[in-house]
């Protein structure tokens, strides 16, 4: 009797972790990077947002959301922005680009024990 006891006294943090697990999908989770304004000029703040969803259903409880921005002619020269939730699975962030130039937006998003990193390309104009 005593073996069944102490078989089935699970601490609180495994259970937790079993019933995230069963409610876990196996199914990606899809991001759609997008900002506004969509035309850029140098001086205007744009607010970049990611919209996370799975099985069609917005994602809400992203471990981490970031928003990284690379200069097309230098690659060394990148801003972090960390997103934050807007609900029905958005996740945003805002940022200044002070010059004119090509670069690469890309949105890390860590969900559900998945990890998606679209990319797009950003001309801001003098």
């Amino acid at each position: 009797m005593g073996m069944t006891l102490a078989g089935c006294s699970g601490n609180k943090e495994d259970e937790m972790q079993m019933h995230a697990a069963a409610n876990s999908s196996m199914s990606p989770i899809k991001v759609e990077l997008s900002w506004t304004p969509e035309e850029v000029t140098a001086g205007t703040a744009v607010s970049f947002k990611a919209v996370v969803t799975q099985d069609g259903e917005p994602v809400d409880d992203a471990r981490e959301v970031m928003f990284e921005v690379n200069e097309a002619a230098d690659k060394t020269r990148k801003v972090e922005i960390t997103g934050e939730s807007a609900g029905e699975g958005a996740y945003v962030g805002e940022y200044t680009f002070e010059e004119a130039g090509e670069f690469s937006v890309t949105s890390h998003v860590t969900a559900r024990t998945q990890h998606s990193m679209p990319s797009k390309q950003l001309v801001v104009a003098p």
